[in-house]
């Protein structure tokens, strides 16, 4: 081998031994960047929570947009609560006796007109057992009749006979209502069933019998004459509809058959099916009225978005979201504060302006918002560690 060959072979591996110690002073100096780093954690976590904290709080315009958020939430439930008793006088005010000579009138007028649209039409046909559409049209519903139920160890409680009758139930009575016009029974809220008979007048409670029993007539009673079915439909929907604005009105859907002893004490304190209508209403638009203003705070909130002041949109999102759930909370601890001052002064009807909705959603938002702020600020402390630790990649040169 020659000298220059040596030579070469030594410069070589002069550059590869340089080479290796540089890489190696770059990776001593990279664990000791990492071990200082690790030294000071508690201080770099507390400065990143400080930092994130920093980013995060709100500033006057955020405060502006708090005021704001809070005034529309409170004014809300301020507004609905007034529409509320607006409707609630005048659904009362609207209410007939129950045997109003109007209400009585207004049924003969639309039993004439449905006898005159489908009379000529529709064949009568006559029946032993059954009466016939036109009977069904124009005769009182059997669950209306309460003569002779003491015989059976009844007590239809007079006025209050609509809440023992699943007839009389909004939306049950679809059912059994017209099954209990179209095979002459009445059906309680326990499901006895018992045969009504005309023969001799007045109409009166004649047997017991069962609602399945009742179902087997009606369907009977179709098969002879199928314009038995819209016509009882027809009798169904006049007289709920001819209740419904009495003054005792129809009882609260569905209750009186898991809970009778409850929808009677409802029924009874003038608690109907329209009270209730009203407040899923009320509920509803509070529910819906809540919401919209969230959306609307957030997303005017979201304009003032600037990426320069900022680590990232979701950091921004955390001020937008504590506005949200702050002004949330403060309008319902205000309504409840309300609420809960007037009940303590005996002011015992205040509890229907109890804003229910507002509450469930404020609960919604907490636990969401609060949620989103934890997971953002891990990901701010932690993220922002775990590149400290990570740093820069190492340049180390290629041997």
């Amino acid at each position: 081998m020659s000298v220059a060959e040596l030579r070469n072979k030594r410069n070589n591996l002069k550059t590869k031994t340089d080479a290796i110690f540089d890489n190696m002073q770059i990776i001593i100096d990279e664990s000791q960047r990492v071990a200082e780093v690790a030294h000071n954690s508690r201080s770099i976590l507390k400065n990143l929570d400080e930092e994130f904290e920093k980013q995060t709080g709100l500033n006057s315009t955020d405060v502006k947009f708090l005021f704001f958020a809070t005034a529309l939430q409170i004014g809300k439930w301020v507004v609905i609560n007034k529409l509320n008793n607006v409707i609630s006088k005048k659904i009362d005010g609207s209410r007939l006796k129950d045997n109003d000579k109007t209400i009585k009138d207004t049924e003969r007028k639309i039993r004439d007109e449905m006898k005159e649209c489908f009379d000529g039409k529709w064949d009568h046909n006559k029946s032993e057992k059954y009466p016939s559409w036109l009977e069904i049209v124009y005769d009182g519903v059997p669950f209306d009749v309460s003569i002779g139920s003491p015989n059976f160890g009844v007590n239809m409680e007079g006025g209050y006979h609509r809440v023992h009758t699943l007839g009389h139930d909004p939306i049950l009575g679809w059912i059994f209502g017209t099954m209990n016009i179209i095979s002459s029974t009445i059906t309680l809220d326990d499901f006895r069933t018992f045969k009504v008979s005309s023969d001799p007048k007045p109409k009166h409670w004649e047997y017991e019998t069962n609602v399945l029993d009742g179902f087997r007539m009606a369907i009977e009673s179709i098969k002879e004459d199928d314009k038995r079915l819209p016509a009882a439909v027809f009798a169904e929907a006049l007289h709920l509809g001819s209740d419904v604005l009495t003054k005792k009105g129809l009882p609260v859907p569905i209750l009186e058959t898991f809970s009778p002893e409850l929808a009677g004490k409802l029924y009874k304190s003038n608690y109907d099916s329209l009270c209730l209508l009203k407040d899923i209403a009320v509920v509803g638009t509070q529910a819906v009225t809540a919401i919209l203003i969230n959306m609307i705070i957030g997303l005017v909130h979201g304009l003032y978005y600037d990426p320069k002041k900022y680590s990232n949109r979701d950091v921004y999102e955390v001020k937008t979201r504590k506005i949200l759930s702050y002004s949330n909370l403060i309008s319902s601890a205000s309504n409840i504060i309300w609420v809960g001052g007037n009940a303590v002064a005996g002011n015992e009807a205040v509890w229907k302006d109890l804003d229910i909705a507002g509450i469930i959603v404020t609960m919604y938002r907490l636990i969401t918002d609060t949620k989103f702020i934890q997971s953002v600020k891990e990901e701010f402390i932690f993220g922002g560690f775990k590149n400290m630790i990570k740093g820069e990649s190492l340049s180390l040169q290629e041997v």
